[in-house]
């Protein structure tokens, strides 16, 4: 009788993956765990013990353990005890011996499970060039982004026969060292994630994306041996290219405010928080994952502490920090400032290049920018001997914090820098010149807040105004119809009426 011939279904890529996944020899050694060729004469056909092979019979798959103690009874044989061996689970090739034998009928048992050139009943596994012999792959290279994985192996999380240590082995596919690949994964685990399946799972995942609600990482299953590997690993968080922009930490909100923001892959909540504790991106922070509900800690921001540079003017070509690629740690400092960015920011808040309330409320502007209240050290020191020419020539706004006509001339009353009552008019204080209350036009109209450091307004209002001595302020050539119609209320704070008569 000749051995039943059937055929062999490995759809495409067959069961080359073995070699890669199973070393040969463990392979070998399980199926040769029985002495096959010690009984190559009692067993004329391979379906004699494995009847249930070829049509799924689990029960009949191996023999049973009396029809080997019909042989080994102690008398005729040697007693042995053998039991057959029991199924650990699935296994991580879809292998089916009955639809191997329902699609061929020009193999037969010995085509796949004899060792190469040997005699009848040396028995060996599946070599994996046998079944690549009859199913090539698409590619050659077994692991090749070309070849389907899911035409011969099954989910990781399905193939529960796997141990937790072939599962650390299973090898890494070319395409995974390639420079740039975890920065650009995403677009191949959404386009095919049965593809990612074959050897991850959710937690393989996890390990690094913060926000692990995407329906990618959903759609895998949780596995208890991955979870295991991956339990203090270090997540890795390559910066991607946008980061790396010299302006990216000023201008980084419109692509966070976009539809499309994948912000929440790397950063939970606290990472934004850590700049933005005013209300200008409120809206944009709670869409992002909490802080310790988050599946990974992320990329962890920590401000960098502020520059001893208080009271030094800023360099034009001074530039933001900019973003470095992270290492093992994930903690990165952010400054997103320059130095001497404290003294210099007028303008730019001025301007609204920057939308300040993203990072700051408005106590922090008090902080400075509330007259005599602030506490704190803004000008270097010794700078109250100092400040009479940047004061006088305008070169700092002092009125921005504080109020000239109470915090100033407490200061100047104690140095006997400013008259005791603002009705004395004494030519003492503005370098001796006698005929200074005729001459202060000029220097009035050059650099008026200076005058209000010891004159309030009524002062001025007492020659200048119909109430008092109706004296002329304005210089020559002024133009008082060009005033009147930018502002026409302004000339009523010294006229009863408009000077240019009913208009």
């Amino acid at each position: 009788m000749t051995p039943r011939r059937w055929p062999a279904l490995l759809i495409t890529a067959a069961i080359a993956a073995v070699a890669a996944v199973f070393p040969a020899n463990a392979a070998r050694r399980d199926a040769s765990a029985f002495p096959h060729a010690r009984h190559a004469k009692l067993f004329p056909t391979c379906a004699g013990c494995h009847a249930g092979i070829e049509t799924g019979d689990a029960a009949r798959e191996f023999p049973a353990a009396a029809s080997c103690a019909s042989c080994h009874d102690g008398t005729i044989r040697r007693r042995v005890e053998y039991s057959a061996p029991v199924r650990r689970g699935a296994g991580f090739l879809t292998f089916s011996h009955p639809a191997h034998a329902a699609r061929t009928a020009d193999a037969t048992c010995t085509s796949c499970h004899s060792a190469q050139g040997a005699q009848w009943m040396d028995v060996a596994a599946a070599a994996p060039e046998r079944c690549a012999s009859c199913h090539a792959h698409a590619a050659v290279p077994h692991l090749d982004d070309a070849n389907k994985c899911t035409t011969c192996h099954r989910p990781l999380a399905a193939a529960t026969a796997l141990t937790e240590s072939r599962v650390a082995a299973l090898p890494k596919p070319p395409s995974h060292e390639r420079a740039g690949f975890v920065s650009t994964h995403g677009a191949t685990a959404n386009a095919s994630t049965a593809t990612c399946a074959t050897c991850h799972a959710r937690e393989s995942c996890l390990r690094c994306h913060v926000d692990g609600t995407l329906p990618a990482i959903q759609t895998l299953a949780a596995d208890a041996r991955v979870r295991h590997l991956v339990a203090g690993k270090a997540p890795v968080y390559p910066v991607p290219a946008t980061h790396s922009s010299a302006d990216f930490t000023l201008a980084h909100g419109a692509a966070a405010r976009a539809p499309a923001a994948t912000c929440s892959t790397c950063h939970a909540r606290a990472s934004c928080e850590t700049c933005h504790t005013g209300d200008g991106a409120a809206g944009v922070i709670r869409a992002m994952p909490v802080p310790g509900k988050a599946a990974a800690p992320g990329v962890l921001l920590k401000r960098a502490p502020p520059p001893a540079t208080q009271g030094v003017a800023v360099a034009a070509t001074a530039k933001p920090w900019t973003p470095q690629p992270h290492q093992a740690d994930t903690v990165r400092t952010v400054r997103v400032h320059p130095p001497g960015f404290g003294t210099a920011h007028g303008p730019t808040a001025a301007s609204g290049a920057l939308g300040c309330e993203g990072c700051h409320a408005r106590s922090f502007c008090s902080t400075c920018h509330a007259g005599e209240r602030s506490g704190g050290r803004f000008h270097p020191a010794d700078f109250v001997s100092t400040h009479a020419p940047k004061a006088y020539g305008r070169d700092t706004d002092c009125s921005a914090c504080h109020n000239p006509q109470a915090f100033c001339r407490s200061c100047h009353l104690q140095a006997g820098l400013a008259m005791q009552r603002s009705t004395q008019r004494s030519a003492t204080f503005h370098n001796a010149q006698p005929l200074w209350l005729m001459q202060h036009g000029r220097a009035a109209r050059q650099d008026l807040p200076s005058c209000t450091t010891c004159h309030q307004q009524t002062y001025c209002m007492q020659c200048h105004s119909q109430l008092g001595a109706r004296i002329n302020p304005h210089g020559p050539g002024f133009d008082a119809s060009s005033m009147a119609s930018r502002n026409s209320r302004i000339c009523l704070a010294c006229h009863f009426t408009s000077p240019r008569g009913p208009q």
